[in-house]
């Protein structure tokens, strides 16, 4: 029976596949992404999440793999993940208070039965204006270094001002998108029966 595998790290991305999975399994990818070079945040997220699913799926060829990729862009500048704490500072002072743009890119992949579907979800949603204190607080008491923009907005309330758009695709997958995939796949059957199969 075919299975599915998260080619992802992430633990916000973990727990929206156990909500929405009977099961799943975990195979981490290991591309270098500050080796990829491309400008357009669309197409950037598209590359990267591609790149890890494809690394994975060779594994796993009777198997559906998902890779994804998450980045920030706030005033036409990409923001990716803080190598150190003091970078994720900076970004966060950079957001506070404005507009920005959540892209996930995400690739489906089987491998014998040549499936291929790269596409991406936005969210946009406006930052409170955070003050000095919070963000030390937030940096020094969180692992920073693994979020697009140096936060996981599920962490806190005191990020949203106003969101529009799917929440989930802020934490890292966006799930509506995906269940409508696995349907069209037929692959329902992997979704957990609290799944709202539409």
């Amino acid at each position: 029976m075919n299975e599915i595998v998260l080619a992802s790290a992430s633990i916000g991305r973990k727990k929206l596949f156990q909500k929405y999975f009977k099961s799943f399994k975990i195979s981490v990818s290991n591309i270098n992404e500050s080796k990829i070079k491309i400008s357009n945040p669309y197409d950037l997220t598209k590359r990267l999440c591609y790149l890890k699913a494809s690394s994975i799926a060779k594994f796993y060829q009777d198997d559906y793999v998902f890779g994804f990729d998450t980045i920030v862009v706030c005033e036409n500048k990409i923001i990716t993940k803080p190598k150190n704490k003091e970078e994720a500072i900076e970004f966060l002072k950079f957001l506070s208070g404005k507009k920005q743009s959540i892209i996930t890119g995400f690739a489906v992949m089987n491998m014998v039965n040549k499936i291929e579907i790269v596409d991406y979800d936005e969210t946009i949603l406006i930052f409170k204006n955070l003050d000095q204190k919070f963000i030390e607080d937030y940096v020094r008491n969180n692992n920073v270094t693994k979020y697009a923009g140096g936060y996981a907005i599920q962490d806190s309330d005191e990020f949203i001002e106003i969101i529009e758009g799917d929440f989930e695709n802020i934490i890292g997958a966006p799930m509506k998108k995906i269940v409508d995939i696995v349907l069209k796949l037929g692959l329902g059957y992997l979704l957990n029966d609290e799944v709202v199969r539409v």
